[in-house]
């Protein structure tokens, strides 16, 4: 037998290989994903210093969102953000929030922030400068709106006040605290 005869004889055999392996090619990527892979806790990427950067509809800077470290779960399609620093621009103001830690959704539309979590928003004078803190704290960046349903403080100058919930419109610029408010406020200057 001549070489160029043997190779005629596997020639069937070799086209079937190459069929047979294009064939399982083309199975694997059409299948779906992988269900194992769904229910995997595992990430599917970190980032190291990290900046989201918003911008509103008229190009304005609306937010950004700094943070040493990110961490994004494909089964839940949220990012876990280590020290987030959550900065909001609205009218000439700057409010920034910061945490321990905080979640952001599928695309950052919501983020919760928890333990040791501190908001200022910037005033002209520091007696109007308005700080916040709380163990945990919801924001919406894009609709400047953020609430809270565990114990909040909140201190303007002088005027302090402590609740059980709170939710802000225009981030803090409408607040609705409820559940044992108390306030203390300083009595004004011109009444005696």
């Amino acid at each position: 037998m001549t070489t160029a005869h043997l190779a005629y004889r596997f020639y069937p055999v070799i086209i079937a290989a190459l069929l047979a392996a294009g064939s399982i090619w083309l199975e694997r990527l059409t299948r779906g994903p992988d269900p194992a892979a769904e229910t995997s806790e595992a990430p599917d990427f970190t980032a190291d210093g990290v900046r989201i950067t918003g911008f509103a509809d008229d190009g304005q800077l609306r937010y950004t969102l700094d943070a040493p470290r990110m961490t994004h779960l494909p089964r839940t399609d949220t990012t876990w953000v280590d020290h987030p620093r959550l900065q909001l621009f609205s009218q000439g103001r700057r409010i920034w929030i910061e945490a321990d830690e905080g979640e952001a959704s599928a695309r950052g539309e919501r983020v919760d922030f928890s333990g040791n979590v501190e908001a200022e928003r910037e005033a002209p004078t520091a007696d109007e400068t308005l700080h916040f803190s709380s163990t945990r704290l919801t924001v919406w960046p894009q609709e400047q709106r953020a609430a809270s349903n565990v114990p909040v403080r909140i201190a303007q100058g002088l005027k302090r006040a402590n609740a059980n919930r709170f939710a802000a419109d225009n981030i803090f610029g409408v607040m609705k605290l409820s559940g044992k408010v108390r306030m203390s406020l300083p009595r004004n200057r011109r009444n005696p």
